[in-house]
């Protein structure tokens, strides 16, 4: 199976063009000004139920900096769900936007900067290819370089969020069909100059103790453009582009972000906005979506 995924500029504007004009407005409880924690689904499913369990890991575009869940589309009840295994490891929730703001620790970012994420579009049009829930693990620190992601305490404590969700769900009744981890990084590393040879390392090593317990497959969207040019991350596509084909635990999820197409979607100078945000979910939904039916 061919595992470079590409998005022509015209399908990049059809999927723009519907989530802007057609926005849905997010639940109610999404759009809380407080840290009061949402309504957790039933610890434990009735009858079993198989889902796929995805981390959605990266920096800051990942947690939604730029976002506005109120912007974001509701994800159909029973269609994905938000497991916490540092601040409420014994339940998992509905998925909401912001996706991954009442989590907590070392990869979690500041409440303040989670405002509405990729994550909820994503699960969306997931399903659609695949009829199978996601049970979605936050995992984001805005700011983070490859060296962070490689550091030992950040590899544990990812370790031991992936090991935590699957444990929770094995006893309590779902069927864990596929482990994936989506990854959205390469902002910091186009700021401070990478080097391609260090980052592809830091990334196989990031992700190498998950994979070693049973992670099938790391999904990069890439990163795309710095407002007016001020930073160029060609350098760090190339590198997860040349990791991708080089090492079949990595595949590309989206290179929508990486065209001039959605420039016009930052909110600042390198945070995309929720319309930005959802276009992209949906694209990587898709293709992580046909990968988990085997490439239809």
């Amino acid at each position: 199976m061919n595992k470079k995924f590409f998005i022509s500029t015209f399908a990049i504007s059809v999927l723009l063009m519907v989530h802007i004009t057609t926005p849905v407005p997010a639940a109610a409880a999404s759009t809380a000004t407080t840290l009061a924690v949402p309504a957790s689904v039933s610890p434990a499913a009735p009858e079993k139920v198989t889902v796929d369990l995805i981390i959605f890991a990266g920096q800051s575009n990942m947690s939604g900096n730029g976002g506005n869940a109120a912007m974001a589309p509701v994800v159909p009840s029973g269609q994905g769900y938000e497991y916490r295994p540092m601040a409420a490891p014994n339940t998992i929730f509905p998925a909401l936007e912001p996706f991954g703001k009442y989590e907590k620790g070392l990869i979690s970012d500041a409440p303040g900067y989670q405002n509405g994420s990729l994550v909820s579009s994503f699960m969306i049009t997931y399903y659609s290819k695949t009829g199978t829930p996601v049970v979605g693990v936050p995992a984001t620190r805005g700011g983070s370089d490859s060296g962070f992601w490689a550091n030992p305490a950040t590899k544990a404590e990812l370790l031991s969020r992936y090991i935590k969700a699957k444990a929770y769900l094995e006893s309590n009744n779902y069927n864990v069909r596929h482990r994936y981890l989506v990854f959205l990084q390469g902002e910091t590393e186009a700021v401070r100059g990478v080097n391609e040879f260090e980052y592809k390392n830091n990334l196989t090593s990031a992700f190498q103790p998950l994979f070693a317990n049973g992670l099938e497959q790391v999904f990069m969207i890439t990163p795309g453009y710095a407002k007016d040019g001020v930073y160029s991350y060609d350098a760090v596509v190339k590198a997860q582009l040349d990791l991708c084909s080089s090492n079949n635990l990595f595949a590309v999820a989206s290179t929508a972000l990486h065209s001039p197409a959605m420039n016009g979607y930052l909110a600042d100078g390198v945070h995309y906005n929720q319309q930005g945000l959802n276009a992209v979910g949906s694209n990587a939904g898709a293709t992580v979506g046909a990968y988990a039916n085997g490439g239809r």
